[in-house]
C-alpha cells in the first residue's frame, strides 16, 4: 500500500484513538456510509476517516502513478465525503491510497488509524443473475480486527 498523499503533521501526531474508517467508492452509498459513521462518532472525540483505494492491476508495478484522470475522480470522491461529513456537523480526515487490492489496504489502514470501526457501502447489484458482494467486502469482513458495518443498497427496480 502506498500513500499518495503525506499525512499532516497534526494528524500524525493526534492521540486520540480509536476513530471510525469509512471507505467511499464514489456510489450512491458513500453518503449513507458516512451519516450513519457521524452518527457512531457524535458526542465524541473520536475522529473520523475516509479512504478511497485506488487498485493497481498485478501487471503494473504497484508504485506506478495513477493516471491523472483516477487521480482527480479520486479526489472528487474524497471532495464530497468530507462535504458530507460537514453537513452532518463532523470533520473528515480524507486518505487517498494505492494499492493491488482496496481490502487488503482498507485493513491495513484501520489498524494503521488505531480504528475500532470499519463502515462499507455495498450497492446491490447482481452478476450471472446472482447476488454479488464484489472482492473487497468478503476481505474486509474476514481479515479485519475490529468490527465492520456493512450498509447494502436497495435493489434496482425490475
Amino acid at each position: 500500500m502506498q500513500r499518495l498523499r503525506k499525512r499532516d503533521a497534526q494528524a500524525a501526531t493526534r492521540t486520540e484513538t480509536h476513530g471510525v474508517l469509512v471507505a467511499v467508492g464514489g456510489n450512491t452509498l458513500d453518503e449513507a456510509v458516512i451519516r450513519a459513521a457521524t452518527m457512531e462518532v457524535k458526542g465524541t472525540k473520536r475522529p473520523l476517516y475516509a479512504v478511497h483505494v485506488i487498485e493497481i492491476p498485478w501487471t503494473e508495478p504497484v508504485d506506478n502513478a495513477p493516471s491523472v484522470e483516477e487521480v482527480i475522480h479520486a479526489d472528487t470522491i474524497l471532495e464530497n465525503a468530507t462535504a458530507v461529513a460537514s453537513k452532518y456537523g463532523h470533520k473528515l480526515e480524507p486518505e487517498l491510497l494505492q494499492a493491488r487490492t482496496a481490502g487488503a489496504a482498507i485493513v491495513d489502514e484501520a489498524a494503521a488509524r488505531d480504528c475500532s470501526l470499519i463502515l462499507l457501502g455495498l450497492p446491490y447489484k447482481r452478476e450471472h443473475m446472482e447476488f454479488c458482494l464484489g472482492d473487497t467486502i468478503p476481505y474486509v469482513l474476514e481479515h479485519s480486527p475490529v468490527e465492520v458495518w456493512v450498509i447494502r443498497g436497495v435493489p434496482d427496480s425490475p
